[in-house]
């Protein structure tokens, strides 16, 4: 049996959804929960259920630790038995990297197979491995493995990160958390996850600040305590996809259990284009009459518009009453395999370097298409509620690691959207 979503077009949305935990928080406080010392459990609470989450948990329990999930809390205890992180589990998603700068902490070394996750372009690992090397880790790749060991001692250092890398910024504080004196990162991304990161280290009795800002610092401790519970925040990607989703189709739409700080500048391109949105303090409403004018946006590192909502922002574009869009991501230069899928569909893109120009105006109809990655899957299925007719949508997986349950969601606001099983 394969499955496909399938969706039908042309509905209203409204109602009330609850936005799920962070994927890319909780991904990196899941790593983080691996360097206590004192042997009491971390419990992460509203974590998503998502298939990048339990490979996070299958390489914490192939690395010796206890790992137990229960209703959206995954708790983590115990103690390293090993440094390898195999090549399989590593190769299925990015957030293996982390564990990258946790072993070197924890262990000293590390074995890590390279990091996999979706195709959008060249993410390479060399700010990593250069911070890290400053720290005095050496380190080298061979044969899709990437190997550390500490010389001497993990020591606290100045590291100036060429790029705002979210990967490399986390990597970089959860080494320093357990390294010998203060640790400084400069150029540092400021992304929330970030600041949720520093906010659990914290809690586990490490000294961070600056932490959402460019500067943060991290002083290391030989104790990084456990026994304690922490929240991860809400996930603003998929806080993303309805709002967007509820500005093509129209309608009303309230998304709870977010902080909309982390939505701002998405609100900021949403109001721009027509949209009324209206802020309370964990929660926010989207108000559409599915009329959307023309805008010019960059995809950019926060506080920008973020990168992971690329796509589904090309589809807004597609669903204005007419015009040209601009779209210019600044992060990824290979994030765009999606285009042709929406050509399928009708829409009108012209594709230059980085840049995308998209006309408005013309309805998109349903036919058979393919996601290749999260937040392509995501984008096309937001096509296909604004298309006429039926869309069918290969690349369940790619969905399933991303957004829990995403498809009831859009039932629970009048979407007609299913996943379906056929026979191959």
């Amino acid at each position: 049996m394969r499955e496909i979503i399938s969706v039908h077009g042309g509905r209203r949305l409204s109602g009330t959804v609850a936005v799920d935990g962070s994927k890319n928080s909780a991904l990196a406080c899941l790593a983080a929960a691996c360097l206590v010392t004192d042997g009491e459990p971390v419990v992460l609470e509203n974590v998503p259920a998502i298939s990048d989450v339990a490979v996070m948990c299958d390489i914490i329990r192939e690395l010796g630790k206890d790992v137990t999930v229960s209703d959206g809390k995954i708790c983590v205890s115990g103690d390293f038995l090993n440094s390898d992180v195999p090549k399989a589990l590593a190769g299925k998603i990015r957030g293996s990297m982390y564990f990258l700068g946790v072993l070197a902490a924890a262990a000293g070394e590390f074995h890590c197979g390279f990091p996999g996750g979706d195709q959008i372009g060249e993410r390479p690992i060399d700010i990593h491995l250069a911070g890290l090397q400053k720290m005095g880790v050496d380190c080298e790749v061979c044969d899709g493995i990437v190997e550390g060991k500490v010389s001497g001692t993990l020591t606290g250092c100045r590291i100036y990160l060429r790029y705002p890398s979210v990967g490399a910024t986390c990597n970089m504080m959860l080494a320093a958390s357990r390294a010998a004196g203060r640790t400084v990162i400069e150029n540092a991304a400021r992304e929330p996850e970030i600041v949720d990161l520093g906010n659990l280290l914290s809690a586990m009795g490490v000294r961070v600040s600056g932490a959402g800002t460019d500067r943060i610092t991290v002083t290391g401790t030989e104790s990084v305590r456990g026994g304690i519970s922490y929240e991860i925040i809400a996930d603003r990607i998929e806080a993303g996809m309805f709002a967007i989703a509820t500005a093509i189709c129209g309608g009303s739409v309230r998304l709870d259990n977010i902080i909309p700080y982390h939505s701002f500048p998405l609100i900021s391109l949403l109001c721009e284009c027509g949209v009324t949105v209206e802020e309370d303090d964990n929660s926010i409403v989207v108000i559409s009459d599915g009329r959307l004018q023309p805008f010019k946006v960059e995809m950019m590192p926060f506080p920008g518009v973020a990168t992971d909502l690329q796509p589904a922002v090309a589809v807004m574009a597609s669903c204005t009453q007419g015009g040209i869009s601009t779209i210019t991501d600044l992060v990824f230069q290979n994030r765009f395999q999606y285009i042709e899928e929406l050509k399928h569909m009708g829409a009108r893109i012209e594709h230059m370097g980085n840049k995308l120009e998209i006309r408005g105006g013309l309805r998109l109809h349903g036919c058979r298409i393919h996601g290749g990655d999260i937040r392509a899957v995501s984008a096309l299925l937001l096509a296909g509620l604004s298309a006429e007719g039926e869309t069918q949508i290969e690349g369940v997986e790619h969905l399933r690691r991303g957004y829990p349950q995403i498809d009831a969601k859009f039932r629970e606001l009048g979407a007609d959207v299913a996943i379906l099983k056929l026979a191959e």
